[in-house]
């Protein structure tokens, strides 16, 4: 097994974050000026340009490249010159988790955490790699200590490698979606004393539900319900196609899946009516509740919601009161100076996350 760093941390002034989704690309770049970090560059762009033709396992590397490449054209962006460059891996073969381990040297550490990490991830046929990161003393069992394991396959950092390196960049510093926005989160947000926080990164094709508190133990998971299958969802129902579909959920949000006959001015869905929005709800509840069984009844304060597909209409209500929880955005500007002109900053927050690591 080999081990390879995914949470390495640079030092610098500028820093570039790089989003590569299925359905769009997310580019960042912050500037560290004297107090003050500011967004001096930032992008977006579609992977398709025919939405009709849109499937999600039919992308292709070489598409995802022309697309960066025609991001990076539009920023002015000449990617051999880029000298920090933070992208991040998401999905089935990558896995984030809070472990107590008893304290060792780090050759033996690397040891036990290669058969931990063997666990938790399912193989591809390739190595497994990993990296972990210090959290400090097990409070409960003093000969241990908290780590974050990171873990994924090697095969997935070949590929990832390969199209940051035809897209033009040196690769650089490998991150994974969740320890991105827990990152955004802590510089942004202060951890509470008490019981724990929770985010719900909602992007096209992957929404990672993450918990995390002062006291309370880290803690993600992927969810199988994103964007992507809440789109597909409508169109199957409604006999649409996808473009339509995804215009509908925009305008409508979670009252797109209800008949017109029913429609109502607020954004609340008839209790009859059950959509995939209800299987949502279901995921996040039996998450939570794992997360309470493990954590000696652990309480959770503040829901934060993120990505690009979080900004459904009426979708924030819906978590709210189906939870019994306040849900806000997450603001990644809480103290970073953005440009005026930036639009939907939710689905920015993963890139965000990903800068701020190269200004670390």
């Amino acid at each position: 097994m080999e081990y390879y760093s995914l949470l390495l941390i640079n030092k610098g002034i500028m820093s570039l974050g790089i989003d590569i989704g299925k359905y769009s690309i997310k580019i960042i770049e912050l500037e560290r000026r004297e107090d003050s970090i500011e967004i001096t560059n930032s992008g977006i762009i579609s992977t398709f340009n025919d939405l009709k033709l849109y499937s999600l396992d039919k992308i292709s590397s070489s598409q995802i490249v022309a697309s960066i490449q025609d991001l990076l054209q539009q920023m002015n962006i000449k990617p051999k010159k880029v000298k920090k460059i933070i992208s991040s891996l998401s999905g089935s073969n990558v896995d984030a988790r809070q472990i107590s381990i008893l304290d060792m040297p780090d050759n033996e550490l690397i040891l036990s955490l290669e058969l931990e990490a063997k666990k938790h991830l399912p193989l591809d046929g390739t190595d497994a790699i990993i990296d972990y990161h210090h959290l400090g003393k097990d409070s409960r069992e003093l000969d241990k200590i908290n780590l974050i394991l990171t873990t994924t396959t090697k095969n997935k950092i070949k590929n990832h490698a390969e199209i940051l390196k035809n897209s033009g960049f040196k690769p650089g510093v490998f991150d994974v979606d969740s320890i991105a926005i827990s990152n955004l989160y802590q510089f942004s947000y202060d951890l509470p004393e008490s019981g724990a926080d929770v985010i719900l990164d909602i992007g096209h094709s992957s929404t990672s539900l993450i918990v995390w508190g002062k006291n309370s133990s880290f803690f993600t998971r992927e969810i199988e319900i994103s964007g992507h299958h809440i789109i597909q969802a409508l169109s199957r129902e409604n006999d649409i196609d996808y473009e339509v579909a995804n215009t509908k959920i925009k305008e409508l949000g979670i009252n797109a899946f209800t008949p017109k006959e029913s429609n109502k001015s607020e954004n609340i869905i008839a209790i009859e009516q059950r959509t995939i929005y209800n299987d949502l709800i279901d995921e996040m509840r039996k998450t939570l509740r794992f997360y309470m069984k493990n954590n000696n009844q652990s309480f959770f304060n503040n829901f934060y919601i993120s990505g690009g597909s979080s900004v459904a209409p009426g979708l924030n209500e819906f978590i709210a009161s189906s939870l019994n929880v306040k849900v806000c955005p997450l603001n990644p500007f809480q103290k970073i100076k953005k440009p005026e002109n930036l639009q939907n900053s939710e689905q920015y927050c993963i890139a965000i996350g990903l800068a701020l690591r190269g200004l670390e």
